[in-house]
């Protein structure tokens, strides 16, 4: 049925001309912006990958839209948790086990029954073929009972597991991916089939367009979206006051403008970081001194006066976001002031060649921060050349190595701090990820995870925080105000702790259904 449906669609599509901005193809009409039957959503970048958990793009957008049309055992709304594919559920201490009672009746976008075996088998198969949002090495089994339940049994106690797990997995249907081997190569329609309030109907990667249409079977209502699209933008703010797209993300310039035009318009949190890599495996920044002096170098507050306008915070040195409730506060950490002169000193003991010729590689919508920090690092003396390129280029050469320096960013960091994990140490998501190797950091962030104890957890987070900001692998430039503009036809709100694992945007699925 949706190979036939998306067969059809992309036909007419053939046929009649699409605009960029994604507004109607006149023979369609659910795209004739009828406001109670369509809803657009620009997006400056547009594409983010095939909407399967292991086609999209691992960065929060690829995860948001893989969320339309996969379900969680467990969800978020503004104020915390909430029931999805699990009604409820339990952990035993005892045990170190949770239960999750899974709803009756519901079903996947195909008609079959969702049942407790397409549970355990999504562990099996994500333990085989693991995702970039989270980890299961924690599962030591899961199991079934025929009363609708699913426990799962933990090798230690994992204080984030609801938040990181259980509301990030998206359970997959074992009659679509059993005999999937190579689950990244797997785009056909069946790779969408999911139990989400939206089904995929199309989809273009050139012009970073989707559309998905609601599921009339879902478990909590029928979406009051009939179709919803999501379409690539080049000026958010001129496409909204068009009537082009419903919801975008604008600059701050913009916001007076758009709200005396009627348009809802929020502040996000600060929940995304803009932060300098350093390349610690190789010289010169195989050393912690020289790793500070750079960053003694850099004038934070100039940053985000002259890049952002004003329009957001200089960066934490511990990476967790300034309005976050598990900061450590200013106090805590070192202070990293602007100070040419001091850079140059330490460099200088550190035995640095000022004759040695840098590359920052930057993300290229983040050109005008690479010009400012090229200029203060000249201003201590150093040569620094500055290259801009796409977010897969730079993640790519990030996650191989292949850089002196580089600018780049993501949300999380407002979230559940067990997200450090992925960009302090390890190897989860090594385009973002500092990787850095050091045993008292890894035993807090080890610890951190173990203690359920939320106070004490807290303790553990702040001192990780420090080391981290001692150590500095990577240092974080600033943390950027982002604002979200929208029309009345959908009440948008930001998630407890970002979506899924802490992505700082407001477009949360609940939104979309009757009653929210």
């Amino acid at each position: 049925m949706l190979k036939k449906a998306a067969v059809l669609f992309l036909f007419g599509a053939m046929i009649c001309l699409m605009l960029v901005t994604g507004t109607a193809c006149t023979g369609d009409p659910h795209e004739a912006g009828d406001p109670a039957s369509t809803y657009i959503i620009g997006d400056e970048q547009g594409d983010w990958g095939y909407p399967s958990p292991f086609a999209a793009y691992p960065r929060g957008p690829g995860f948001l839209r893989v969320s339309y049309v996969f379900d969680t055992l467990v969800w978020k709304d503004s104020e915390g948790f909430t029931s999805a594919l699990a009604e409820e559920w339990v952990f035993d201490e005892e045990e170190n086990s949770y239960t999750f009672q899974l709803r009756e009746g519901v079903k996947w976008h195909d008609d079959t029954p969702f049942s407790t075996r397409d549970v355990v088998f999504t562990v099996e198969y994500l333990k085989e073929h693991p995702l970039p949002w989270f980890s299961l090495d924690i599962i030591q089994e899961v199991t079934e009972t025929e009363d609708g339940e699913v426990k799962i049994y933990l090798q230690e106690p994992y204080a984030p597991f609801i938040n990181n797990v259980a509301g990030v997995m998206p359970i997959l249907p074992e009659h679509v991916w059993d005999d999937v081997s190579d689950p990244g190569e797997f785009i056909e329609p069946e790779a969408v089939i999911g139990t989400g309030p939206y089904q995929l109907e199309e989809y273009q990667r050139e012009q970073g367009r989707y559309k998905f249409t609601a599921f009339p079977g879902y478990y909590l209502g029928e979406p009051k979206v009939e179709t919803l699209l999501m379409v690539k933008v080049s000026e958010p703010h001129l496409a909204l006051q068009r009537g082009d797209v419903n919801y975008a993300m604008v600059q701050a310039e913009a916001v007076e403008t758009l709200e005396e035009a009627g348009f809802q318009v929020v502040e996000g949190t600060h929940d995304w970081n803009l932060k300098l890599m350093f390349n610690h495996r190789e010289e010169p920044f195989n050393q912690v001194s020289v790793r500070r002096a750079f960053a003694q170098a850099l004038d934070l507050e100039e940053l985000v006066d002259r890049a952002l306008r004003g329009h957001g915070l200089p960066g934490s040195p511990g990476l967790v976001s300034p309005d976050s409730r598990w900061y450590a506060g200013s106090d805590a950490l070192p202070d990293y002031a602007h100070d040419p002169d001091a850079a140059i000193d330490m460099l200088e003991e550190a035995g640095y060649d000022f004759q040695k010729e840098l590359e920052l590689l930057v993300l290229a919508d983040y050109s005008r921060e690479a010009e400012l920090l090229a200029g203060q690092l000249r201003e201590a003396g150093l040569e620094v050349r500055t290259r801009a390129a796409e977010s897969s280029v730079v993640d790519s050469r990030v996650r191989e190595w292949k850089f002196d320096l580089a600018v780049t960013g993501h949300g999380g960091v407002g979230g559940d701090p067990e997200v450090l994990n992925r960009f302090m140490v390890g190897q989860g998501s090594p385009h973002l990820n500092a990787r850095y190797e050091h045993a008292e950091l890894e035993e807090l962030l080890r610890a951190q995870g173990r203690e359920m104890d939320e106070a004490k957890r807290k303790e553990l987070v702040h001192d990780l925080q420090r080391i981290y900001a001692e150590e500095i692998p990577a240092y974080t430039l600033h943390h950027p105000t982002w604002y979200y503009a929208y029309d009345d036809q959908v009440d948008w709100f930001f998630t407890h702790d970002g979506i899924g694992t802490g992505t700082p945007l407001p477009l949360n699925k609940l939104a979309l259904l009757e009653g929210s």
